[in-house]
């Protein structure tokens, strides 16, 4: 008896995790459909898009990436931008730009980061001409890096700016030393030099996301439905420090009693 019910709570488990699923494949593409439209009201940056897909290699993001992504720029007129990963993100990223100084008569910069030769070469070929003043391209390698309990892979050569928006597509974040899966840790490299506030996005790297949830806390968040992490305005003052304060209490909302733990850490910070 109690074998089936247990068979019968497994069923309807599974069931439920499909049925979530299904839900948000379809919010994923209600979603979409609504980013599309809203890039395509923007006739410009529209035309300048789809001749650009139609000359580049790379996959890119997601029109949805590129909605929110736009929008975020826009919203917040970011003055150095840095781009984690150069591609089709450039593009937008750098349109918004161009449309802010019309408001603020004031020039952001990206800088844009990319690891691959090929890529970086085909982004300043193809990239229309009155987006390359706002464009810095910076061909690097990848390094590891640490702090507190975690590591990461990050741009080697980073330049020293004052970035305030960061976008995080990139590096590939394989660990160079022994090839296995890390995080992303370029915003943790210029936070932890920096104390101008920063925000940004993460697309899609959700090890990221929670490497950064548990260093810096509720400022950071992963969306689902877009598939991306949103980095709210972050100083230095809110990097904690797990090495100074990491001990069984970090664990404790994940303890259970009669039954074996699955440990889950939870930063003070």
């Amino acid at each position: 008896m109690a074998k089936r019910e247990s068979t019968v709570i497994k069923q309807g488990a599974n069931m439920l995790k499909r049925l979530r699923r299904r839900i948000l494949i379809e919010i994923r593409r209600i979603t979409g459909w609504y980013a599309k439209a809203e890039m395509m009201r923007r006739r410009a940056l529209w035309a300048a898009l789809q001749e650009y897909l139609a000359k580049t290699k790379s996959t890119g993001c997601n029109m949805t990436d590129y909605w929110f992504l736009y929008r975020a720029i826009r919203r917040l007129k970011p003055i150095e931008v840095l781009e984690c990963g150069t591609g089709v993100s450039t593009l937008v990223i750098a349109h918004a730009l161009m449309e802010n100084e019309l408001e603020t008569k004031q020039r952001g910069r990206i800088t844009s980061m990319e690891e691959i030769s090929e890529w970086i070469e085909m982004a300043q070929q193809i990239l229309p001409a009155q987006y390359k003043p706002y464009v810095d391209f910076c061909l690097s390698g990848t390094c590891e890096d640490y702090f507190s309990v975690f590591r990461g892979v990050r741009y080697e050569s980073l330049p020293n700016r004052p970035y305030d928006f960061i976008f995080i597509d990139g590096p590939k974040y394989v660990s160079p030393k022994d090839g296995q899966p890390t995080c992303d840790f370029d915003f943790i490299h210029i936070l932890r030099k920096t104390t101008n506030p920063i925000a940004g996005l993460v697309d899609k790297r959700v090890s990221t996301c929670f490497m950064l949830q548990q260093l810096i806390g509720s400022k950071i968040t992963y969306n689902p439905v877009l598939h991306l992490g949103i980095i709210k305005p972050t100083t230095r003052a809110d990097l904690g420090s797990l090495e100074k304060e990491l001990s069984s209490t970090n664990f404790e909302d994940s303890f259970r009693v009669l039954s074996p733990t699955i440990l889950k850490m939870k930063s003070k910070v």
